[in-house]
């Protein structure tokens, strides 16, 4: 009975050190990759303060008026909200370049969103 009782005890030292080991790792893991962090920001914050100011932009240079472009065409069926919602992601999207938007169409044949969704999920590799 006490060997039974030997084996069970060195099972559960065997347990809670390897226990105790794991999360010890992790914790040191845990904390190099903070402290990582905090040293990459620290060199981004030394890198933005050493930087050039930038200087003033000048005054505005009034530019001839260009020919206006030719209107938008929207597909019948497309409200408005939507075509603003658009314009306004394109004008996001762009970063101050010169975009124009030439038309706004659905496409043709294309699934709602909740049935691509669905496809997606269905389909997608292990």
């Amino acid at each position: 009975m006490s060997a039974d009782m030997d084996i069970f005890t060195l099972a559960g030292s065997l347990i809670l050190t390897g226990c105790v080991v794991v999360f010890l790792v992790l914790f040191l893991l845990i904390f190099i990759v903070w402290l990582m962090g905090r040293i990459t920001a620290s060199i981004a914050e030394k890198q933005a303060k050493k930087a050039a100011p930038v200087p003033a932009a000048p005054a505005a240079v009034q530019q001839p008026a260009a020919a206006m472009p030719a209107p938008m065409q929207v597909e019948e069926g497309i409200p408005p909200e939507e075509v603003a919602v658009i314009a306004a992601a394109v004008a996001a999207a762009s970063q101050d370049a010169p975009v124009a938007i030439r038309s706004v169409a659905r496409t043709p044949g294309s699934r709602s969103a909740w049935g691509a969704a669905g496809i997606l999920r269905n389909t997608r590799p292990f």
